[in-house]
């Protein structure tokens, strides 16, 4: 009989175990929206019309981890996306707008100069297990491309950045490191996308088309 009642008692303890292991294991997960307010980049802009082509893929881009032993992330950094892009491009062209997709229609093809259209291709993150490890980091890579409005591709090139933030609320270590990525990958482009050689390259024949149609206008 007591025999019984031990094996009972053992039971109940493991079932108890159990739930608590199932209660800890559902309760370690992240689910973070990335949300920041970008700077305003300090540029000249380029005398050229471009198009902006975000596509869904970057608008809604999530990142769905689950980390052994650790925990379960599901980090959502479309709407960040789109934010810190459009500030950007926004000052970096004397023009922007929207565009849906490529090639564009002919009717379209003379009010613009090009069409940018980013990719999100890399996200990576650690976050410690040890106390003794005191930052949160964040990596990203983005490709870069940049089009004729009717589709050729002009130039491509990748654009990574790096974000840490000390540990402590791990949502919140997360949002600052990745923010501080996404604003590195923002000045990257702003201060490197002239100096693509075939983006340069392909500038110089812009202005070169503008002097002449203004050269032709004057002679009229």
């Amino acid at each position: 009989m007591e025999s019984m009642e031990t094996g009972n008692h053992l039971r109940l303890l493991r079932r108890c175990w159990v739930a608590l292991a199932c209660a800890a294991i559902s309760g370690c997960s992240t689910s973070l929206v990335v949300n920041a307010i970008f700077p305003q980049p300090l540029v000249d802009p380029l005398p050229v019309r471009v198009g902006i082509l975000f596509d869904e893929a970057l608008s809604t881009y999530a990142h769905e981890e689950k980390i052994p032993q650790q925990a379960s992330y599901s980090i959502q950094l479309g709407d960040a996306n789109v934010s810190m892009l459009s500030q950007l491009f926004n000052s970096m062209f004397v023009s922007t707008e929207p565009v849906v997709g490529l090639p564009l229609e002919t009717a379209d093809q003379g009010r613009l100069d090009a069409v940018i259209r980013p990719e999100l291709e890399r996200f990576e993150f650690d976050v410690p297990i040890q106390r003794t490890d005191n930052f949160v980091e964040v990596w990203m890579q983005y490709q870069m491309r940049l089009y004729e409005t009717d589709g050729q591709l002009i130039a491509e090139w990748p654009v990574t950045g790096y974000g840490k933030a000390e540990h402590g609320n791990r949502g919140a270590a997360l949002n600052r490191a990745a923010v501080v990525a996404m604003r590195e990958v923002g000045a990257e482009i702003s201060t490197e996308f002239s100096a693509q050689p075939a983006v340069e390259y392909w500038l110089e024949e812009k202005q070169n088309e503008s002097a002449l149609s203004s050269e032709a206008g004057r002679n009229n």
